[in-house]
């Protein structure tokens, strides 16, 4: 393979593009079902078959999914609190796991908490209805509120 031809991520794409595939797997076993495991080893070969070599970048997706897999019925709970009105079986499935993404990354320190908020308002415009970018915003927000967890440094 020549040198000159192979992607690689930046340092600043590198969390971007994790963050996106973490939403895929965590969609993925969501909505399918799949073990974990599975449904990383099946994503990571579609974004090589997309063309983007996902090795840069695939712990960050592995952390994160991992994470949030192993905290699911904390995040859930946490989720049900931001959300009392609104049951998270009822929520469409990329709102529910964008949800499940920035509260692991919140709560587990993972990134400043408004690059982690940014970073899913823009996952949610791309991947959500017209609503979601509003409905993440705020619950995200409200969890940071919620944990006295400063948004702005």
């Amino acid at each position: 393979m020549n040198p000159s031809t192979t992607k690689k991520s930046s340092p600043v794409e590198s969390p971007k593009k994790a963050r996106r595939a973490a939403l895929r797997v965590l969609y993925a076993i969501d909505v399918s079902g799949l073990p974990v495991e599975k449904a990383l080893a099946d994503t990571r070969e579609t974004l090589r078959e997309e063309d983007d070599d996902p090795n840069p970048y695939w712990e960050e997706v592995a952390l994160r999914v991992r994470g949030v897999i192993g905290q699911l019925e904390k995040i859930d709970d946490e989720i049900r609190v931001l959300s009392p009105s609104w049951r998270i079986e009822r929520m469409a499935a990329v709102d529910r796991n964008l949800l499940r993404l920035g509260i692991f990354e919140i709560l587990d320190k993972i990134t400043d908490p408004l690059i982690v908020i940014n970073a899913c308002v823009e996952l949610a415009k791309e991947f959500g209805a017209a609503s979601t970018p509003g409905f993440i915003n705020g619950l995200l927000d409200q969890l940071c509120q919620n944990h006295d967890i400063p948004i702005a440094q």
